[in-house]
């Protein structure tokens, strides 16, 4: 009669303030869950008042997710039972970490928290004070995990995928890498340890035809082990199956290919490293300079006529600009001062473009054969591979897009698919006409083991890693807690770029200049050279008929000749004709 009325009480007082409520017995509980699944989180207030109610609540309790719903368990005060409500034997409400459970004990106003970090064991702590004059009064932080932040030495079982390129073991036999470090982190954090009891070679993947995970998800989904210490990416399937934490970063997903061998030589590369305007700009000082240039000669007086005065100071100025001297420095003051003024642009342009065109000189242009997986599948060429047992795999062979259809036409046999990232890229180093999909931070990661040059394709995809836990673990949620308190205070950042400075000091930080990226210049040396012997032989042939005492070129034709070659060679050759054609008499 007393629980009927104190029951009633409570559900008429939960009515006014708009709560939906029901009374059931113990034994209907597992019952009522099929009732309550479409509200987002039920309520249960539990009324017990002798050890049989003890033991019906806990028989009840063994088969319900007592995670699933928020407790407040009520111990009417009754001298022989009294001890069950302060310290429980075991864990007899069957609970567990993430649980939410408050209990009052007879008339104390006192609520405390029950939970689980073992099944053996039940945690209490006080939370609030409860009284008709003060309402409740908080004793501790409001945060669930802000309160329960200490696994008091709980041991994990580890499931370690022994291809993954976010876990390594170092010289000690510690777990190192992002992930190593973080767990280390973690286990410092929340007072837990790991053991490893499984390593397998493979992520898994959903074997529709024997209804079987494989790899580290058939670990995990089998209760052989509660987490797994490696990276994964996130798919619908995996979901049904293990939780996923937090994502810990993003990367874009490429498709890599062996560098092709065959280059293209962009002889623009020598016109972009200025733009438009300012050569128009060069240009226009360069006839500026040359018809100042010829104003000033014709002002102070000369025997030259106009022509020749025009082609003269042009190929002087030019000169200048292409960093050739003169050879007959003017002695005029205002002659000297125009000459002084273009030396100085020249040089100024020079450095500019040195500077601008170091870039195009040290970056080879690669003639890609396709630029996106779209024009990947109409190359048609290559062959398209994944890593064995990967999201990847599941991503184009369970979708329903005619892209992805495509590309699993140009798929490896299953059996023939690298066992993980660093195998896939030799496969490419053997095979140029394979092609690899990964992300871009996997691939930084074996970057150092990989013996050939690769290039990658924009392929527009964004990937996810998470660390993975058993289904409905009750640790999830914690972890999620302070893997987001990591990501919000930058340590996740520091180790990511620790690693990234570590990896960058292995790798070789300067590569050598390929002969491809300086053909051009090449080639203007070449023609220098041969113009260079050309005027050479005219020279000679010049020399030979004067000595016979016949008409030879006059000297404005070959002063100019010899101009055109000081402009156009590079090298020593071109001095020492300029020499002789200064010489070259009248």
């Amino acid at each position: 009669m007393e629980m009927t009325t104190t029951a009633f009480k409570w559900t008429h007082a939960l009515s006014r303030e708009g709560f939906t409520t029901t009374n059931i017995y113990f034994s209907e509980l597992n019952e009522s869950s099929y009732y309550v699944n479409r509200i987002v989180r039920p309520h249960y207030i539990a009324f017990i008042s002798n050890y049989n109610a003890v033991k019906e609540f806990s028989l009840a309790t063994s088969n319900f997710n007592m995670s699933f719903a928020a407790w407040l368990v009520l111990f009417i005060n009754k001298a022989n039972d009294y001890n069950y409500c302060h310290s429980p034997p075991g864990n007899i409400f069957h609970l567990k970490f993430n649980s939410e459970m408050l209990v009052r004990c007879g008339t104390e106003n006192i609520l405390r928290e029950w939970y689980s970090i073992d099944s053996n064991q039940t945690q209490i702590d006080d939370l609030a004070t409860w009284s008709l004059e003060k309402g409740i009064t908080k004793m501790v932080p409001d945060f669930l995990y802000k309160r329960r932040c200490n696994l008091k030495g709980y041991i994990m079982r580890a499931v370690i995928v022994k291809s993954s390129a976010m876990l390594s073991v170092n010289k000690d036999g510690e777990l190192d890498g992002l992930l190593g470090r973080l767990l280390r982190e973690l286990c410092l954090t929340l007072n837990f340890n790991f053991k490893i009891v499984s390593e397998v070679e493979t992520f898994g993947r959903w074997n529709p035809k024997e209804n079987t995970w494989s790899g580290a998800i058939g670990e995990l989904y089998s209760g052989r082990a509660d987490i797994c210490f490696s990276g994964f990416s996130m798919t619908n399937a995996r979901l049904n199956a293990v939780d996923f934490t937090f994502p810990l970063l993003s990367t874009r997903n490429y498709l890599y290919i062996q560098e092709p061998h065959i280059f293209s030589i962009k002889w623009s590369s020598y016109f972009l490293t200025f733009s438009r305007s300012v050569w128009v700009a060069t240009f226009g000082i360069l006839t500026l300079a040359t018809i100042l240039l010829i104003l000033l000669k014709v002002k102070i007086g000369t025997d030259r006529d106009i022509g020749h005065l025009l082609y003269d100071n042009f190929l002087d100025v030019w000169g200048i600009f292409c960093q050739q001297g003169l050879a007959d420095f003017p002695h005029r003051s205002s002659l000297r001062i125009a000459y002084f003024s273009i030396f100085i642009l020249a040089v100024v342009l020079s450095a500019a473009y040195s500077a601008a065109l170091i870039s195009y000189l040290t970056s080879g242009i690669r003639k890609l054969p396709f630029q996106s997986l779209e024009s990947f599948v109409e190359d048609g060429t290559y062959q398209f591979s994944v890593a064995h047992d990967t999201a990847e795999y599941d991503l184009f062979a369970n979708s329903g897009d005619p892209l992805a259809k495509k590309l699993m036409k140009l798929m490896l046999d299953e059996k023939k698919l690298p066992v993980n990232v660093l195998d896939g890229f030799l496969k490419i180093c053997k095979n140029h006409k394979l092609a690899f999909y990964t992300s871009g931070f996997l691939k930084d990661s074996v970057g150092h083991n990989i013996p050939c040059n690769i290039v990658s394709v924009e392929t527009g995809h964004v990937d996810t890693f998470s660390l993975v836990l058993s289904k409905h673990n009750q640790f999830t949620d914690v972890i999620n807690f302070h893997l987001q308190k990591f990501i919000n205070n930058g340590m996740i950042n520091c180790l990511k770029d620790d690693l990234y400075y570590k990896r960058s000091n292995d790798m070789i930080k300067h590569q050598p200049v390929d002969i491809t990226s300086v053909i051009t210049l090449i080639f203007f040396i070449l023609i220098g050279i041969i113009l260079s012997i050309c005027i050479l032989f005219i020279e000679k042939y010049i020399f030979a008929r004067k000595s016979e005492k016949m008409p030879i070129v006059p000297r404005s034709i070959t002063k100019f000749l010899c101009k055109i070659l000081a402009l156009t060679d590079f090298c020593a050759i071109s001095s020492i004709v300029l020499i002789e054609c200064n010489n070259f008499p009248e």
